[in-house]
């Protein structure tokens, strides 16, 4: 037959690795800091050198334009039904952009290869 196995559990020996773990990252806690400290002060400094230079250069450096408000107003919406259509463009401040089409010309029908009579080679 058998026997279960049943883990045991201490306390004692709970607390006892609990304070041995508590104690390992005191002593990495410093030993850091006695180790990289002056990780910090490079980082301050550094930091102090490149805002001196922000300072300088924001001065000399042009500055963003600020965006202007247009004085666009969708009113008076017209009343009639066919008039909701096209009302907007037809104000000269709402008017869209035109742009030419990048087909100039729309083909009616793809051309046949038949068609050609130098398809088989002949001429």
């Amino acid at each position: 037959m058998a026997k279960e196995y049943n883990p045991k559990f201490d306390p004692n020996t709970e607390a006892f690795q609990m304070r041995a773990q508590w104690k390992k990252v005191d002593i990495c806690r410093k030993m850091w800091f006695d180790r990289w400290s002056w990780l910090l002060e490079e980082r301050r400094k550094t930091l102090e050198e490149s805002d001196a230079i922000r300072k300088e250069y924001a001065s000399v450096l042009p500055q963003g334009v600020k965006r202007v408000e247009t004085s666009k107003s969708l009113k008076p919406c017209p009343v009639t039904t066919t008039g909701n259509i096209g009302w907007l463009a037809a104000k000269p401040e709402c008017q869209l952009e035109i742009y030419t089409s990048w087909i100039p010309k729309i083909p009616l029908r793809t051309p046949d290869p038949w068609d050609s009579m130098d398809y088989l080679g002949n001429k």
